[in-house]
């Protein structure tokens, strides 16, 4: 009989992972407890540019192979010793191999003021309805101060509040707004990046595009009544409409045991071979573990495949490589890095925003069928590997 894998949760690195381990004749059960799978990059487009969300959806049941046994139920206990998954529905279930990939959550209660914000505005990052929000907010403004903003210097995707800054500034300007309407992303960074390599290439764009940016303002509280952000470092910012990054945590869910997972409730693993330490049998890919890399789609990609190739018996190991896109008029850039080397020059260039909308066109079925964009994405990560590029960067 064949090993059983339990993965829990249905994003990028839970489908390559439970579908790589499918085809090669393990018996996978995934629980997700949502119906569909949504492309969250997606949401950027859906907040700033009016996308409709079924462009970024599909049901999730689509995205499995066949044999592959879909639980649509909630999370609730995880215990590493026992073995076993608590569901909400009152179901356990026991595994041989587990592979965690519940993602990040989002706690809008750590900044005073915060809910109240996405409550108004809405944002994008919490799904679709409130990226929706967001757009209806930005649609209705014809001057004042558009405020994007971060709770704390680590989140998903580092460039997403970079990406939202460029989209709006386009919609600002089709719209006939510029000088009307200002965007200011205030980053709780020294310089306008979290790398100064990769700032120096942005902060022109950003300039470009009419974007204003504040250095060194980490969101401290929000003042919703006066329409004000106050930084932890001393200085405010009034606005007319804001969107401000939550701070991260963990998966909510509980696990045994508790020294499994760090203060802030991410999984703790090697960061290399993404097993939770101190258990052989279980692993951690994507947002949920404390990996020191960017939470993003691709790292979760390229984890998954390291994880379903040890368990099939391969000595696979996680670099940490990064290659996050940064949308900007008509091009892209990419944020490029990896364990052992730093993030490395990349110019912004259309070339590369042909390779990001490529990216996005294969998506859908590298998560179905991951086996068959295997060989092109590791020519890919080979050829722009840092080591590779070198200092003078692509």
């Amino acid at each position: 009989m064949s090993e059983k894998i339990l993965v829990l949760g249905a994003g990028t690195g839970g489908l390559v992972a439970g579908n790589l381990l499918a085809l090669n004749g393990y018996n996978v059960t995934i629980v997700e407890k949502n119906e569909y799978h949504l492309f969250q990059p997606g949401m950027l487009w859906i907040a700033f540019r009016g996308h409709k969300p079924d462009k970024y959806m599909r049901r999730v049941d689509s995205l499995v192979k066949p044999g592959v046994n879909l639980i649509h139920d909630r999370v609730e206990l995880i215990d590493l010793e026992d073995r076993t998954v608590r569901l909400s529905s009152g179901k356990t279930i026991d595994y041989d191999k587990l592979i965690v990939a519940l993602g990040a959550s989002f706690d809008y209660d750590a900044v005073p003021g915060h809910k109240r914000l996405w409550e108004q505005y809405g944002d994008y990052y919490s799904g679709p309805q409130h990226a929706e929000r967001l757009w209806r907010n930005l649609s209705k403004i014809k001057e004042g101060t558009l405020v994007l903003a971060a709770a704390n210097p680590s989140y998903k995707c580092p460039p997403a509040p970079h990406k939202a800054a460029f989209l709006a500034s386009e919609t600002i300007k089709e719209r006939g707004l510029a000088g009307k309407v200002r965007v200011v992303l205030a980053l709780p960074f020294i310089h306008a990046y979290a790398s100064e390599t990769m700032a120096e290439i942005i902060e022109p764009k950003l300039e470009e595009a009419g974007v204003e940016v504040r250095t060194m303002f980490t969101v401290e509280s929000i003042d919703v009544e006066n329409r004000k952000i106050y930084s932890l470092e001393g200085e405010e910012l009034e606005y007319d409409i804001a969107a401000v990054v939550p701070v991260h945590k963990g998966p909510r869910v509980e696990i045994k045991p508790e020294s499994a997972v760090d203060e802030d409730g991410f999984l703790k693993v090697d960061k290399y071979t993404l097993q939770i330490e101190g258990f052989d049998d279980a692993y951690a890919v994507g947002d949920c573990n404390n990996t020191p890399t960017s939470k993003t789609g691709v790292t979760a990609h390229l984890g998954a495949e390291v994880v379903a190739d040890r368990i099939m018996g391969y000595d696979s190991r996680f670099t940490g490589r990064t290659n996050c896109p940064v949308v900007a008029d008509g091009t892209a850039a990419f944020v490029i890095s990896t364990y052992d080397h730093p993030v490395i020059p990349v110019k912004f260039s259309k070339f590369k925003r042909l390779l990001e909308d490529l990216f996005i066109a294969a998506y859908w079925s590298s998560l179905r069928d991951p086996e068959k964009w295997r060989t092109a994405f590791k020519a890919y990560f080979r050829a722009t590997d840092p080591s590779v590029l070198g200092e003078e960067g692509w």
